[in-house]
């Protein structure tokens, strides 16, 4: 819908100035949560680093041996245990950067031996592949100031007692049943570690990440527009994204689908490393064009993968959008309706790239909030219009079609919807519903609530777009906009719209010669005006302005003699004046009288 123009130079920095180390993680976590596996968790402090290096520490030779290289933004490293047995374990974790890697970050753990599990529930499958056992997400969801339950799991027996360290303000553990409660005031992502102990000390723990959404709030005028006056016959589109903010929400996202507009609030202080991935591929147009390519109805609507192979190809030509390095999971929001959610490979916790879809049916969180280590809900519609929006897109028809991607082959796929009423044998060239566009903006929708002169202006919302439309009539359309937020809190603007006639009038000049009569001239010319005409008017060699007459109607042709002219060179302005007393650009033109 916009177009975003960056303007200056490229400046290219050559030598040692790009050769910057990244600033090193910290906070390094070693644990293990069952005997099998054992994992280290840190703080990344970096937002340039192009990934992170692990290794392990190799007790019996004395050296560190590669462990992973993983993408940047990562917090957590996962790796099955060396042994089942009783050991030490040490880890060690640096930011890269290129060719530049930062200073090392250590920590080590020493792992039991023992029944005790709590990154897995052996009795419960995985809904994406249907075999035990299921992997137990390490998010936890809550709102600031409100009640917030969280129970540690554990499996395979009964611990001695529950530990947790570092709990945020707050919250407090009941060791003897492990229920985590109380409230946290600020929202934000809280981390911290949780466990159990069992045979006189030993420990199996888990970092656990709290992720709380920000309290109730209500929108608020961020800036009080004033247009100018419209011209009468305006239609168009002016940009109101800027009027509205919400104060504990600041992102949103404007999808515009199929003719019809969607509003997102992102969960940015929730889900900060998610949002950050989406706004990327929003902010260079990756999803502008690109196919809704999947809808089941009563689960989910999911987009952001596949486009046109080109401008010219077959509908089943398709060519992957570009991703960017896979996102850190963030599981702990709830899958439920209305959310968006980030789309992964299947049995690969930490594989999110470009893909979403929206949440649509109620049963959504018991499936998708322990699938795959958690589904990252990132962002929730706003309103009921835009949630009707992303139902109808699922209740469409679907088909299953052999799509060519790009570079990848051919293969049937699944649940395509399609525009036509029951799904075509073969795609057509309008058969496929496009993202016209996903462009950022203030979480919030935008709607007229009132208008004071219908008979003077139309006026409607398309998203973060205020349609205007002059009737004909001049006058001041007083439009009352609000704008709701994510909470259903409204605040509201009064802006008036004046049309008036600014457009002045035209005039051209026919013919201009010397007349009959000596000292005079005949003038030719064509007076317009957009309402109506009022009169024309002449001077000659910069004397008084005359009156020539009056004009009739949106078009007249002037044709008289005028007098008083010298002999040679003379000098004639004209201009003309409309009926509310507009004046035209006065017209120079010489004429020779003998």
């Amino acid at each position: 819908m916009r177009t975003l123009l960056i303007f200056g130079a490229v400046t290219v920095v050559a030598g040692s100035a790009l050769a910057v180390a990244p600033a090193p993680p910290s906070a390094a976590i070693a644990y293990a949560p069952n005997e099998d596996r054992v994992h280290l968790s840190w703080v990344d402090n970096s937002n340039d680093e192009t990934g992170f290096k692990v290794e392990r520490y190799d007790f019996t030779n004395s050296v560190w041996g590669d462990a992973a290289d993983l993408p940047p933004n990562f917090e957590v490293y996962r790796s099955t245990a060396p042994s089942a047995a009783a050991q030490q374990v040490k880890y060690r974790v640096a930011a890269v950067k290129g060719t530049e890697t930062s200073a090392w970050v250590e920590a080590e753990v020493f792992k039991p031996a023992g029944n005790l599990d709590l990154f897995h529930d052996p009795s419960r499958s995985d809904p994406a592949t249907g075999a035990p056992p299921l992997e137990i997400p390490e998010g936890s969801g809550a709102r600031a100031g409100q009640s917030i339950s969280i129970q540690i799991e554990v499996f395979n027996g009964t611990p001695e007692r529950f530990i947790a360290e570092g709990l945020p303000a707050g919250l407090s553990l009941a060791s003897a049943t492990g229920l985590i409660s109380g409230t946290v005031q600020t929202p934000g992502v809280y981390r911290f570690l949780n466990g159990v102990e069992f045979d006189s000390g030993k420990r199996f723990q888990q970092v656990r990440y709290l992720r709380v959404l920000p309290a109730a709030s209500t929108p608020v005028i961020a800036n009080a527009i004033e247009l100018p006056v419209q011209n009468v016959g305006a239609e168009g589109f002016i940009d109101i994204s800027g009027v509205f903010a919400d104060p504990s929400r600041p992102l949103g996202a404007w999808f515009f689908v199929g003719g019809e507009s969607i509003i997102v609030a992102l969960f940015d202080t929730a889900t900060p490393k998610t949002v950050a991935n989406f706004i990327a591929y929003a902010y260079y147009g990756a999803y502008n064009g690109s196919y809704v390519y999947r809808a089941i109805s009563d689960f989910v609507v999911q987009g952001g993968g596949y486009g046109p192979a080109s401008a010219a190809a077959a509908p089943n030509q398709w060519a992957s959008v570009a991703t960017l390095p896979p996102v850190f999971n963030e599981p702990g929001i709830s899958n439920s309706r209305a959310t968006i959610s980030m789309a992964k490979s299947s049995g690969v916790r930490d594989s999110a790239t470009s893909e979403w879809f929206f949440n649509v049916g109620s049963s959504n969180p018991a499936i998708l909030d322990k699938q795959n280590g958690g589904f990252a809900a990132f962002g929730a519609v706003i309103g009921s219009y835009g949630l009707s929006v992303v139902d109808a897109m699922a209740n469409l028809s679907k088909g299953s079609y052999n799509i060519s991607v790009q570079g990848q082959g051919s293969g049937v796929f699944d649940d395509i919807p399609v525009l036509e009423a029951a799904a075509p044998l073969a795609l057509g060239s309008s058969s496929l519903l496009r993202v016209e566009s996903v462009s950022l903006c203030p979480p919030v929708v935008i709607t007229i609530v009132g208008n004071s002169a219908p008979s003077v202006l139309d006026a409607g919302v398309v998203g973060m777009l205020l349609y205007l439309k002059s009737k004909g009539p001049l006058g001041t359309a007083n439009l009352q906009l609000r704008a709701t937020n994510l909470d259903g809190n409204t605040v509201d603007f009064l802006l008036p719209v004046r049309i008036d006639d600014k457009i002045v009038p035209g005039l051209k000049v026919l013919s201009l010669r010397s007349g009959k009569s000596s000292g005079t001239a005949r003038i030719k010319a064509k007076a317009t005006d957009t309402l109506g005409l009022g009169s024309w008017s002449y001077r000659i060699n910069g004397g008084r302005w005359i009156k020539g007459g009056d004009l009739k109607g949106k078009t007249a042709v002037v044709s008289e003699e005028i007098q008083g002219l010298k002999q040679g060179k003379n000098l004639i302005e004209l201009e003309v004046r409309d009926a509310r007393g507009n004046r035209s650009e006065v017209i120079k033109e010489t004429v020779k009288v003998k």
